[in-house]
């Protein structure tokens, strides 16, 4: 149902002085209806006509900016749940991790039988490794309809192994990074970048937790990052 706007609500929505709103409707430079004397204002034809305007609707994008990042941060936790939580995986070799990694987690074929090589092809280019002793292993393209969505599968490593990351210390947990196109890649690479930099999550880490702690934790720091 469309909502109805008056003039007061106009004013906050498009911060602008109420005169203005008035002169606007007296040149018929504004969609609106007159009831028994009252201006209404239909919100959404409001909002497409300010867009046409070039008028700047900071409530209106605050919001929609929110929305996004909400649907953002709840794509990165479904990515993890669906990804799962490996712990004490075998890793005498970077090699043998992704031959792990390929077969405990739950992937349709043939890219379950590929994913060890993809991952190796990525990592030969340069490492994931991106300090603190953390890997977001990923392939070079993203798997398209290979796989049924995105997913980050967390690895819990028995060895730590040496990436060659930035800061030359050696990685004791990977998140595997699988993603259906460039969009979702770049969006959750860049938030489990942002996440894995704060040294608390570091702390929390080094405990191995369950997958139900590591997304109650990555729900918390994201939403006090919101």
């Amino acid at each position: 149902m469309s909502k109805w706007l008056v003039v007061s609500d106009v004013v906050q929505l498009l911060h602008v002085p109420e005169a203005t709103i008035y002169r606007w409707i007296r040149q018929g430079d504004i969609p609106c209806r007159i009831r028994r004397g009252k201006y209404y204002f239909n919100q959404s034809t409001l909002i497409s006509w300010a867009d046409s305007k070039h008028i700047h609707l900071e409530e209106h994008k605050r919001r929609s900016r929110k929305s996004k990042e909400h649907v953002s941060q709840s794509r990165l936790i479904e990515a993890l749940r669906t990804g799962n939580v490996f712990h004490a995986v075998p890793s005498s070799s970077i090699e043998s991790l992704f031959q792990q990694v390929s077969v405990q987690m739950d992937l349709p074929q043939p890219i379950g039988d590929s994913l060890a090589e993809l991952l190796l092809q990525r990592e030969h280019l340069s490492s994931t490794g991106i300090g603190n002793g953390i890997a977001i292993p990923h392939c070079k393209t993203p798997l398209g309809k290979q796989i049924n969505k995105s997913m980050v599968g967390t690895f819990f490593l028995e060895n730590s192994l040496d990436f060659m990351a930035p800061d030359g210390l050696p990685v004791f947990v990977v998140f595997v990074l699988l993603s259906v196109d460039s969009f979702h890649h770049l969006q959750l690479i860049s938030q489990l970048a942002r996440i894995l930099s704060q040294s608390q999550i570091i702390d929390f880490l080094n405990n191995s937790p369950s997958l139900d702690n590591l997304v109650e934790q990555f729900q918390k720091t994201l939403a006090e990052k919101a």
